[in-house]
């Protein structure tokens, strides 16, 4: 793993920019309308998403996970009947993911940077 970023859905994407940048300093490292992603100044790979709450995505995931080996895991996933919820797909901001439930219903959200 690379990294794990928690996902956060919000009814308010502005007061968020505020919160996390100006109160809490980190640096807006993606804004594509319906996701941001905030990134500490310090460790750049410590970060936290923010979705909006009004187009949600096919189950709203509650972590993401970057892996370097996520077609593997997809077909893992397959493999041991998980259920998928996302299939996994290329996305036009530069990622390769698939949603899967953990045991305890939570869905993650397993990536690749391509």
């Amino acid at each position: 793993m690379r990294r794990i970023v928690p996902n956060i859905h919000s009814n308010d994407l502005e007061a968020s920019k505020l919160f996390y940048m100006d109160f809490l300093g980190m640096e807006l490292v993606m804004d594509i309308g319906w996701v941001i992603t905030f990134a500490s100044k310090e460790n750049p790979t410590a970060q936290i998403n923010i979705f909006k709450n009004d187009k949600p995505i096919v189950d709203a995931s509650f972590i993401s996970i970057e892996v370097s080996n996520v077609d593997q895991l997809y077909k893992q996933a397959q493999e041991n009947k998980f259920s998928i919820v996302y299939e996994l797909r290329n996305e036009s901001w530069g990622v390769r993911r698939f949603f899967v439930k953990d045991p305890n219903g939570a869905t993650i959200n397993l990536l690749s940077h391509l």
